[in-house]
């Protein structure tokens, strides 16, 4: 589910979900190679609000086993956004 060019997908994770209960704070991925202000105007564009802060952080890729053998892969890496309102509030379930 990719919402445009720059934004990927929301994070509905535990941890996510719990920053947006007592901090107000939305978790996006994001694409590798955007910056804070492209982030903040797709946010904007997007769902019509005001964005204050914006944090980005990059996940590294994660080492996993296969099978049970001695060979391994690594997951993905990503881009992640965690950003704060100014005003409005963000419906994911909305239809656009």
């Amino acid at each position: 589910m990719r919402i445009n060019k720059t934004l990927i997908q929301p994070v509905l994770t535990e941890k996510a979900m719990d920053l947006f209960s007592k901090e107000g704070k939305y978790t996006f991925k994001v694409d590798l190679w955007s910056t804070k202000k492209s982030v903040k105007k797709a946010v904007e564009d997007t769902f019509g609000v005001e964005v204050g802060a914006i944090k980005t952080a990059v996940v590294a890729g994660k080492r996993k086993r296969i099978n049970k053998t001695p060979r391994f892969t690594t997951t993905n890496m990503y881009k992640k956004a965690i950003l704060s309102l100014k005003k409005g509030k963000l419906d994911f379930y909305q239809k656009s």
